[in-house]
C-alpha cells in the first residue's frame, strides 16, 4: 500500500501519509499488503497455513528498493538494490508480520468502523489546511487504485496489527533502581585541574635526517597505500543545459495562451457537497427532502442524516469534480444546478443523494500577463526537452570509439566536463554516482580505453565518459608523503621530550607538590573543569574521556600524563568523582528518562514478542533456484 501511496501522491503529501504508517512498518517489517493478492499458486512462503505469495514479496522487495532510493538518492549504492540482497530479509520480515497478523486476529483484535473512519480523516495527507478534504482524499484513492471501501479494509487490518503491538510497548515499565543505575553513570560528574605540554614549541627545534625519513617510510609502508585511481573526462547531458539557449517568441507565447484559453472552459470545476441516504429508506428520504423544503441548513442535516461518514462532519463536503470524479447521474444533476441551489434526490449504486453545488471555479481564464512568464518557461523547457531527447539519442554514435570526447561535445554543443583522481570510493561531483564509479573502473572503459555507455543517472540526467589517467595501486613515492613523514617523525620526538617533562610533572605532584604553583614555575596554563560530564569534540574531548577512564581517588589526587592525537602531552589530576544522582534531576527530567527507558522496555518485548511468536509459528519457505 505505502509504494502505491509514493507512486501516485506527489509531494508533501506522498512523504506525510507515508509518515502515518511507519510505526506499522517497523511493528510488522514494512509489508501493507500481504494477503492482501489473494490466493497465488506462486508463492514463496506458507505461515501456519497463511500463504505469502511470490507477488506479496515482490511487491515488498520494490517498497524496500524505493526506500533505500528515498535515503540515498541518485548515489544509492546498486549493491544494495539487487533483489539477491533483499530478499531474504524482506520475506523474513513478510514472515513477522504474518506472525503478528494472526496473533492480533486470534486475540480477538477488531476495530470500529468509526476508529477507523476517525483514523483516514486525521491522515495529514489527506488534509488542506489542517482539515480533511474529501476530494484530496477521494482523488488519492483513485490514484492509488482504491475504493473508499478497500483502502477502509487495509487500514483496518493495519490498525489492529498496530493496536496489538500497542499492547505489548505500552505495557512495559521500568523501575527507579533502573533509572538511578543510569544517571548513575551517564550522568556521573568528575572535577579534575590539568596541563597541556603543547608539542607545537618544540617542533622548530626537532631536525631529521633525510635516513630517518626513508627508514620510517621503508617501516610503515602501510600507512602510505594509495587506491587504484582514475580521472575521467565526461559529457553530461540534462535539459538545463539546453534551457539557456532556446528564444521563444512572444506570437508563440500568445498562441499557447489563446490554446489555454480555449480549454479553459473544459477545465471547470464544480465544488460539491452532498445528503446519502444508503438503501432503500423512503421515510428518511421524505423526511430529508421535507426539511430542505423549509429551508432548513443543508451543512446541519447532512451531519444529522448522511450516511457518508466521511463527507457529513464536513456538512456533506465531496470536494471539487471536472465531471469525471463521480457516478454520471450525480453529476448530471451537479451541472443542472446554480451556486447555492439543492437536487431532488438522485439515485446511484452508492444510495440517494441531495447534491448542493457551493461554487464554480475556472470561470475566468487569468489574463495575459499574468500568464506569460510561465507560458515562456514551459515553452522554454518543452523544447529543451525535445532537444535534450535528440541529443542523448545521439550521444552513444558520437561518443563511441571517440579517441576523446571533445568532439561529441562540439557536436552536440555542451561542454566536456573532468574529475581529479579518485578511488572506488568516489569523488567529487559527478564521480560521487555509484555508476559513474562503476562504469570508470570497469575494465574495458579504464583498461582498454573504450568510452563507457550511456549512463542514465535519473530519468533527465544522462553520462557518457572516458578515462584520462589511471594509477595503479600501489604505495605512494616517498617524494608526495615526504613533508608528511617529516612531520611525523618531528612530533614523535618532540612528543617523546615532552613525556620526560610530564613525567617529571607527575612525580612532583605525587609527591605533594602544588599543581598550581607547578604550573606557573613551568609557563604551562592550568585549566580547571569541575562538574564535567562525559563526552566532548577535538583534544578536549580526549581529556574527558581520559579523566573518565581513572579509578576515582580514594583520598587527594590522582594523576596521569598521556598524548593527545597531536602529540600533545597532558598532565591530569583528578580530585573527585560522583555518581550522578535521579534525586538532582527535575519532576520533567525525571518522567522524561523513565519513559524513555519504559519506550526501551517496550521496543525489547515487542522483539522478543515477534521472535517468540516466530520460532512457535510453522513456517514453510519454498525452494527457489537461488536458494
Amino acid at each position: 500500500m505505502l509504494q502505491s501511496m509514493r507512486d501516485n501522491l506527489k509531494g508533501t503529501a506522498a512523504i506525510i501519509v507515508a509518515a502515518f504508517f511507519g510505526f506499522i512498518m517497523v511493528i510488522g517489517g514494512i509489508d501493507f499488503f500481504s494477503g492482501a493478492s489473494g490466493g497465488s499458486a506462486d508463492e514463496v512462503a506458507e505461515v501456519n497455513g497463511v500463504k505469502i505469495s511470490n507477488l506479496d514479496l515482490q511487491r515488498a522487495i520494490q517498497n524496500r528498493r524505493n526506500m533505500i532510493m528515498n535515503q540515498y538518492g541518485e548515489n544509492v549504492p546498486q549493491d544494495l538494490l539487487s533483489d539477491e540482497k533483499l530478499r531474504g530479509p524482506v520475506l523474513q520480515q513478510l514472515i513477522s508480520s504474518s506472525v503478528m497478523r494472526q496473533a492480533a486476529k486470534d486475540s480477538g483484535m477488531v476495530m470500529s468502523a468509526a476508529e477507523v473512519d476517525r483514523e483516514i480523516v486525521q491522515i495529514p495527507g489527506f488534509q488542506v489546511n489542517e482539515k480533511f478534504d474529501p476530494q484530496m482524499y477521494r482523488d488519492a484513492l483513485r490514484r492509488m487504485g482504491y475504493s473508499p471501501a478497500s483502502f477502509r479494509e487495509v487500514m483496518e487490518r493495519d490498525l489492529v496489527l498496530q493496536q496489538y503491538a500497542d499492547g505489548v510497548t505500552e505495557s512495559a515499565f521500568t523501575t527507579r533502581a533502573d533509572a538511578e543505575q543510569l544517571v548513575a553513570i551517564s550522568m556521573e560528574e568528575r572535577d579534575f585541574d590539568y596541563a597541556v605540554l603543547p608539542v607545537a614549541d618544540l617542533l622548530e627545534q626537532v631536525s631529521v635526517s633525510d635516513d630517518e625519513v626513508e627508514t620510517y617510510y621503508g617501516e610503515h609502508q602501510g600507512d602510505f597505500q594509495r587506491p587504484e585511481q582514475v580521472a575521467i573526462e565526461y559529457i553530461e547531458l540534462k535539459p538545463e543545459l539546453f534551457a539557456s539557449n532556446i528564444d521563444v517568441s512572444e506570437q508563440d507565447v500568445r498562441a499557447q495562451y489563446e490554446q489555454e484559453v480555449a480549454n479553459f472552459a473544459a477545465s471547470e470545476r464544480r465544488h460539491a457537497a452532498h445528503i446519502l441516504i444508503e438503501g432503500d429508506d423512503e421515510a428518511k428520504v421524505a423526511e430529508v427532502q421535507q426539511k430542505l423544503d423549509a429551508g432548513e441548513d443543508f451543512a446541519e442535516l447532512a451531519k444529522t442524516y448522511s450516511d457518508d461518514v466521511v463527507s457529513s462532519e464536513e456538512g456533506g463536503d465531496v470536494g471539487f469534480t471536472g465531471g469525471d470524479v463521480f457516478p454520471e447521474a450525480f453529476e448530471n444533476a451537479l451541472a443542472s444546478l446554480e451556486v447555492g441551489q439543492v437536487s431532488g434526490p438522485v439515485t446511484t449504486d452508492a444510495g440517494t443523494h441531495f447534491i448542493k453545488l457551493l461554487e464554480v471555479k475556472g470561470d475566468e481564464p487569468p489574463a495575459f500577463e499574468e500568464r506569460k512568464m510561465a507560458i515562456t518557461a514551459q515553452l522554454q523547457n518543452a523544447e529543451a526537452e525535445r532537444e535534450f531527447v535528440g541529443a542523448l539519442s545521439r550521444l552513444a554514435d558520437l561518443a563511441y570509439n571517440a579517441e576523446t570526447l571533445a568532439g561529441p561535445a562540439e557536436e552536440l554543443g555542451v561542454p566536456v566536463e573532468s574529475t581529479p583522481l579518485f578511488s572506488r570510493e568516489g569523488g567529487p561531483g559527478v564521480a560521487a554516482n555509484d555508476k559513474v564509479v562503476a562504469a570508470a573502473f570497469a575494465p574495458e572503459v579504464m583498461l582498454d580505453g573504450n568510452t563507457s555507455n550511456v549512463l542514465d543517472l535519473s530519468n533527465d540526467h544522462s553520462v557518457v565518459l572516458r578515462v584520462t589517467e589511471h594509477k595503479p595501486a600501489g604505495v605512494y613515492p616517498l617524494e608526495e608523503v615526504r613533508e608528511q613523514i617529516v612531520d611525523s617523525i618531528k612530533r614523535d620526538k618532540a612528543s617523546a621530550q615532552l613525556a620526560e617533562r610530564a613525567d617529571s610533572l607527575q612525580e612532583q605532584l605525587q609527591a605533594g607538590a602544588d599543581f598550581a604553583e607547578l604550573a606557573e614555575s613551568e609557563g604551562l596554563t592550568l585549566e580547571t573543569s569541575d562538574k564535567t560530564r562525559r563526552g566532548g569534540f577535538g583534544q578536549r574531548g580526549e581529556i574527558i574521556e581520559q579523566a573518565f577512564e581513572m579509578p576515582a581517588p580514594a583520598s587527594g589526587s590522582a594523576v596521569k600524563t598521556f598524548a593527545t592525537s597531536g602529540g600533545d602531552r597532558v598532565v591530569l589530576a583528578l580530585r573527585d568523582a560522583r555518581p550522578g544522582e535521579l534525586s538532582r534531576q527535575s519532576p520533567e527530567q525525571r518522567r522524561a528518562l523513565m519513559q524513555q527507558l519504559a519506550s526501551a522496555s517496550g521496543s525489547a518485548e515487542l522483539a522478543a514478542v515477534q521472535e517468540y511468536l516466530s520460532s512457535r509459528a510453522d513456517v514453510e519457505i519454498a525452494e527457489t533456484d537461488s536458494q
